[in-house]
């Protein structure tokens, strides 16, 4: 009889979180700091401790793993990916291996669609977005009651929908993303430029005196505390993220928009900004039935999904 629980893996660039998870709820979480200087032997290494660690002597009914890259679900492949700098590397297969489990692979913000989508904010809708504002920006969707995968499995990442042709340089390599405006990488990256560029510019984020020290939650915080150069900076990611979620919306027409992410929620009014601006910029005839949410699942989202889609 197979087991009644599995395991999911969510690896970010900055966190790996791992759950045991029984109808939906995770009755047992770990959580550690990713090895990107391991690579991905490092990273499969901290799964195959995560699965030994959960599974507590049992056999887990399947092994579900969400990564921030571009999965080739046919092949079991994670395509190169600017958050994590992989090359195309087999991870299914060295998953498998070092678990002996069949593992199930998708992008992290996928698993975190799925996982919503079953159990969170976008429960009971056939037609769910979401968009996840971290290091990168993720994205995902239902459509008609099934997750959008696309042919190889790289379908759903809105965070490269393209906000301006000509706009900054995004590390995928392309110009004006929306992740290139507000994912939380290239956001501190333009900081850190603008400030050592002009120094005319007056802002709390330059009392550490070290220009380098400045990522997202730094400038999130100065946000928090008002800084004005910080609430400009938070102004423009809103504009750029409501043009790709009302772009989103005009060509999926969801019934439920989810917006969440650790640089989402750490500035100031951001979804609210977001939340109001996305339903001005869209089409009419896409409103009815539409509410934008949070994540209600926090960020364990992730392992939730991707738990349930190795049962699926």
């Amino acid at each position: 009889m197979p087991a009644k629980w599995t395991i999911g893996i969510d690896i970010g660039r900055t966190n790996l979180r791992a759950a045991r998870v029984e109808g939906g709820v995770p009755v047992k979480v770990l959580r550690e700091r990713t090895d990107v200087p391991g690579g991905p032997r490092g990273v499969v290494e901290q799964v195959r401790s995560a699965v030994d660690e959960l599974s507590e002597g049992e056999q887990a009914g399947g092994l579900g793993v969400g990564i921030a890259g571009q999965c080739d679900i046919l092949r079991g492949l994670v395509r190169y990916g600017p958050n994590l700098w992989w090359p195309d590397v087999p991870f299914g297969e060295m998953l498998s291996s070092a678990t002996g489990l069949p593992a199930v692979l998708r992008n992290d913000v996928t698993m975190a669609t799925f996982g919503e989508w079953r159990f969170g904010a976008g429960a009971g809708s056939t037609d769910m977005v979401c968009f996840y504002v971290g290091t990168g920006i993720g994205g995902g969707a239902i459509i008609g009651g099934h997750l959008l995968e696309g042919a190889s499995g790289c379908g759903g990442h809105l965070g490269h929908i393209s906000v301006q042709m000509d706009g900054p340089m995004c590390s995928c390599g392309r110009r004006g993303c929306v992740e290139a405006y507000a994912g939380g990488a290239n956001l501190a990256a333009r900081v850190r430029q603008e400030l050592a560029d002009d120094p005319t510019i007056s802002t709390a984020l330059r009392a550490a005196g070290d220009l380098d020290l400045i990522d997202a939650r730094t400038v999130a915080g100065a946000a928090v505390d008002g800084d004005t150069y910080a609430l400009e900076v938070r102004d423009g990611m809103a504009e750029a993220l409501s043009s790709a979620v009302a772009s989103t919306i005009n060509s999926l027409n969801p019934t439920v928009v989810v917006l969440g992410g650790p640089v989402m929620s750490g500035f100031p009014s951001l979804f609210e900004m977001v939340a109001d601006r996305s339903l001005e910029l869209c089409l009419r005839s896409a409103l009815d039935g539409l509410r934008i949410e949070r994540p209600s699942l926090g960020d364990l989202a992730g392992v939730v999904g991707a738990a349930t889609l190795a049962i699926r």
